[in-house]
Order: structure tokens, then C-alpha cells, then sequence
């Protein structure tokens, strides 16, 4: 099993709309989780990653807290990295000890 853990940044719906082929999409919620990353030379790099969830509910609350939750990535192409939250995963705070409440 794969987790991430970061701060959550931001809530937002991402609008509906049509794809290039024309075809109708529905709004998307997402979450934005600051985390860093350790680099091959002992740097640390932040990034922030964009993920789709099922609801907002779950996230609104720990808006500004360090969360972590469980993860899946695949690779479609080559350079390109797609994290997504696994079904049925919640978001769980970490406290300052880097323990999960």
C-alpha cells in the first residue's frame, strides 16, 4: 500500500464541460496536498499535487492540517506520473509526531 501525506491546500470544483471530442463531463471535485519530495542528492523539493475525490466533505475540515491517505499511481506515458486516492480511502490528520489520529 502506497500513502501520501501533505498539507491540504485548497478544495475546489472543477466545472463540467466537453472534452475535445465534444462529449459532455461533469464537474470534479478536488483536493490539493502540499508535500515534499526527497530528491537523490538529500534535497527536499515541495510539490503540489492535484487529486480527484468523490466529495469534498471529507477534506474541507482539514483544510491548513497535514493529512495523510492511501494511494494508488500508474504511468501512462513515459515522464508522466498519475497519483489517485484509492475507493473508499479517507483522509487521516497527522499530528506533529508524524503519527495518524
Amino acid at each position: 500500500m502506497l500513502q501520501m501525506t501533505g498539507k491540504v491546500v485548497n478544495t475546489f470544483t472543477q466545472e463540467g464541460g466537453q472534452d475535445k471530442d465534444g462529449k459532455d463531463y461533469d464537474a470534479r471535485y478536488k483536493v490539493q496536498l502540499l508535500g515534499e519530495f526527497d530528491l537523490p542528492n538529500g534535497d527536499v523539493k515541495h510539490d503540489l499535487v492535484d487529486l480527484k475525490v468523490d466529495s469534498l466533505n471529507d477534506w474541507t475540515p482539514h483544510k491548513g492540517k497535514d493529512v495523510t491517505i492511501d494511494i494508488g499511481v500508474y504511468a501512462p506515458s513515459k515522464g508522466t506520473v498519475i497519483y489517485f486516492i484509492k475507493k473508499g480511502s479517507k483522509p487521516q490528520v497527522v499530528n506533529s509526531y508524524n503519527k495518524v489520529n
